[in-house]
C-alpha cells in the first residue's frame, strides 16, 4: 500500500521532468534587424523602379501611337486603319503581359534575395535551439501562435540576434535560459 503513494509521487515526478522545453522567436523580427535585409530592399525598389520605368515608356508609346491614329484615322483607307488598331491592340496586350511579368518577376527576385537570410535566422536558431538544449523552437510572427505559455517555453528572440551579431549580449535571467 505505501508503494503506490510512492510510485505515483515518482511518476509525477518523471511527467515532469519529462515536459518539452521549447523556445519561441519572432522570425520576421530578426530578418528585419539584419543589416542585409536593408540591402535586399534597396535591390528590390530597383528591380521595381527600372520595370517602372519601361512600363511607362510603353504607356508613353502607346498614347502617342493611339493619338497619332485618332488623328489620321479619319484619312486612313480601311485596310491601314485596320492595320494600326490591330498594332495599337497587340501593344496593349504586350504592355499588359509586360505587366504581369514584372509583377512575378519582382515577387521571384525578392524570394530568391531573402533565401540566404531566410537561412541564415534559421541556422542561428537552431544553433540556440542545441546550446540552450530546447526540444524545438516554434515561430511567432505572423499570429501563427494565439498562446505560449512563458512557464514551458523560453523567448530566444534576443539570443538568436546575438548568434548573428545583431547584439552583443543577452542576461540569461531576462531571457529565462541557462
Amino acid at each position: 500500500m505505501k508503494r503506490i503513494p510512492l510510485l505515483l509521487l515518482s511518476l509525477v515526478a518523471l511527467t515532469a521532468a519529462a515536459q518539452p522545453r521549447f523556445g519561441y522567436f519572432n522570425f520576421r523580427e530578426v530578418v528585419l534587424a539584419l543589416p542585409e535585409y536593408a540591402t535586399v530592399q534597396t535591390q528590390v525598389q530597383e528591380l521595381r523602379a527600372k520595370c517602372e520605368t519601361e512600363i511607362n515608356n510603353s504607356e508613353k508609346e502607346f498614347i502617342k501611337r493611339y493619338s497619332e491614329f485618332i488623328d489620321g484615322q479619319a484619312g486612313f483607307p480601311d485596310i491601314i486603319r485596320d492595320k494600326r488598331q490591330k498594332e495599337l491592340q497587340e501593344l496593349m496586350e504586350r504592355s499588359i503581359s509586360f505587366k504581369k511579368e514584372a509583377d512575378s518577376t519582382i515577387v521571384e527576385a525578392r524570394r530568391e534575395m531573402m533565401k540566404p537570410l531566410r537561412q541564415k535566422v534559421t541556422d542561428a536558431a537552431r544553433t540556440v535551439c542545441l546550446n540552450e538544449d530546447l526540444d524545438y523552437v516554434v515561430n511567432t510572427d505572423r499570429d501563427n501562435f494565439i498562446c505560449v505559455n512563458d512557464s514551458v517555453g523560453v523567448d530566444i528572440t534576443l539570443k538568436v540576434k546575438q548568434v548573428l551579431g545583431l547584439i552583443t549580449a543577452v542576461v540569461p535571467e531576462a531571457q529565462g535560459l541557462k
